[in-house]
């Protein structure tokens, strides 16, 4: 089966378009119960470090541990008053103890200490970097993945 362009990602729910929950308000509500899980989780025992996987493991510096693997996330930063939008690509997400990595056709790496603000909107996490720009990051369980990334952030610390 061949997959839509990326420009046709943007316009339709990644979630879907790879196999993933729909977002629909059960998927809401699990993804929600996850998040609440996860952040229990982590305050009683600290981050569980998972193995990398070959395309990451090659990457992490002498003490960075991978926090968590999201596959075909599409993430793109929309049009602001000091940016332009740049189109949605497909991208594998880790998030390590240190940074936020985006590996698709490019290589997308930000430091987990620019980050200012992750919150979910519409079934999306919007990140929002120290600088102001903001990324648009759509995938599964967002409300996991902003748990995930805060336990990452609480972990530098």
């Amino acid at each position: 089966m061949d997959e839509a362009p990326l420009t046709e990602l943007h316009g339709r729910t990644p979630r879907v378009e790879h196999g993933q929950t729909d977002g629909s308000s059960g998927d809401a509500a699990s993804d929600q119960a996850a998040a609440d899980e996860a952040r229990l989780r982590y305050r009683r025992r600290g981050v569980v470090c998972l193995d990398p996987d070959e395309r990451i493991g090659p990457m992490l510096e002498p003490g960075e541990r991978l926090v968590a693997i999201r596959r075909s996330a599409v993430a793109y930063r929309d049009e602001t008053l000091e940016s332009v939008a740049t189109p949605p690509v497909v991208v594998d997400l880790y998030v390590t103890s240190r940074r936020l990595v985006l590996a698709g056709p490019d290589l997308i790496i930000f430091d987990l200490a620019a980050l200012d603000e992750a919150v979910v909107s519409h079934e999306r996490l919007l990140i929002v970097l120290r600088d102001g720009v903001g990324l648009v990051i759509e995938v599964g369980q967002p409300r996991l993945l902003r748990v995930e990334i805060a336990a990452a952030r609480a972990a530098q610390r």
